[in-house]
């Protein structure tokens, strides 16, 4: 697993960790930024680091698990692309998990012609 921060200047204002999972499978884990940071697209930077990270890698999908009754948290990430797979309930949770992926596209090489 890698662990990543987002930095604004010197201060760290957001983090994220990436495990792969599979050959093609990654999961976005932990993603957080500090509440007087947010609603200002340092959630999103982290996000396309991870998708930058996880298509440099070879990877073609990531998957996340959040909660499933915050509605405002799923249409975020709805509104990057991550589609809802599943969702379940654990005993050790006082809330449901919801599942949700993303495809991300592989980096192409150019040929230079």
């Amino acid at each position: 697993m890698g662990f990543f921060g987002g930095f604004l200047g010197e201060t760290q204002i957001g983090f994220v960790a990436i495990e792969k999972a599979g050959e093609n499978l990654y999961y976005m884990e932990r993603l957080a930024v500090l509440p007087r940071h947010r609603h200002h697209g340092h959630g999103r930077t982290l996000v396309q680091f991870v998708e930058d990270h996880v298509r440099t890698d070879g990877g073609r999908v990531i998957s996340i698990g959040i909660i499933y009754e915050s509605p405002i948290l799923k249409d975020w990430y709805r509104q990057m692309g991550f589609r809802e797979t599943s969702k379940q309930k654990f005993s050790h949770l006082p809330f449901t998990v919801c599942f949700m992926e993303k495809e991300v596209a592989a980096t192409r090489l150019r040929s230079g012609i």
